[in-house]
């Protein structure tokens, strides 16, 4: 009788053929497991006041975007708009000479010494308001060298030819004295106040730069923030759960003051799969005002 020793059942060969395979997959899988898995972000709070100690920043929200903050408010300041300059002179109640002269010098304030140095005889000569003003601002000095206007009101429609032949001869003068004494023209902006525009576009744009700012937190709340955390009483935070990527720390614009600093910080970071990345907040990598 002959016995019959059991033999190792031979797999097909298409499925010894896949057995590379499954392995490569299963090593794919892990390895793409592990490069989705989330990071993490330490951060530590540090200012120095000068001539003084690092300090710990204690209970300051920092954030962390998608994007940097400048890069953001670019885009809501885009998207806003600018104010527009030439519908606001245009809706000036001042001559047509001054609008021209404020769009070509984008100057709205008229006053201060400043102002007046920069004026040129033609541009005191040729607007009619700084004209004005000129001449109310040298009457104290009519008899004593200022020009004086021969011709008198009621020839303006009594004998119009006389009235604009002396009106030539007037300007003439008055241009010559301005030239020879450039020094005559301080002091004309005081006769300017009702006419100031400066306080309004000031006030214009501040609206504008509430409205940027206001669109700049709705980009960042729809599109851009990731996580939010507070320091601790050492001065530290953490952000968990993270994907990887490249993203921004800031404290957006809660300036962090330490003595005589006045800090923020629009910070780019790399979060690595699986790690934790230790970050160090201090003078030395915050942003500039």
């Amino acid at each position: 009788m002959r016995l019959r020793v059991p033999t190792k059942t031979a797999l097909p060969f298409h499925r010894l053929h896949m057995i590379p395979w499954l392995g490569l997959i299963v090593s794919v899988a892990a390895s793409a497991q592990a490069q989705s898995a989330p990071g993490s972000i330490e951060l530590i709070v540090r200012v120095t006041p000068t001539g003084g100690r690092a300090e710990k920043v204690i209970g300051q929200p920092f954030h962390l975007l998608r994007a940097s903050l400048r890069e953001i408010e670019s885009q809501a300041r885009r998207e806003v708009g600018e104010p527009d300059r030439e519908a606001f002179i245009e809706a000036l109640d001042v001559s047509a000479e001054l609008k021209a002269w404020m769009k070509r010098t984008g100057r709205f304030e008229l006053h201060g010494e400043e102002f007046t140095r920069a004026l040129s005889t033609d541009d005191v000569m040729n607007v009619p308001e700084f004209l004005l003003a000129y001449q109310e601002r040298n009457l104290p000095y009519l008899g004593f060298g200022f020009p004086k206007r021969k011709a008198k009101p009621r020839d303006q429609t009594r004998n119009p030819k006389k009235w604009a032949e002396s009106e030539k001869r007037y300007r003439e003068e008055l241009r010559g004295y301005l030239e020879l004494h450039p020094e005559s023209k301080q002091g004309l902006d005081e006769h300017l106040t009702h006419i100031d525009s400066a306080a309004r576009w000031k006030a214009l744009e501040h609206q504008h730069a509430q409205r940027v700012r206001q669109h700049t937190i709705q980009l960042i709340e729809a599109r851009y923030r990731v996580a939010t955390a507070e320091t601790d009483a050492d001065g530290r935070a953490r952000l968990d759960a993270l994907p990887p990527g490249e993203y921004w720390i800031t404290n957006l614009w809660n300036v962090v003051r330490v003595g005589d600093q006045h800090l923020n910080w629009d910070l780019p970071v790399a979060v690595t799969s699986g790690r934790t990345l230790y970050v160090e907040l201090t003078n030395a990598n915050a942003r500039l005002p």
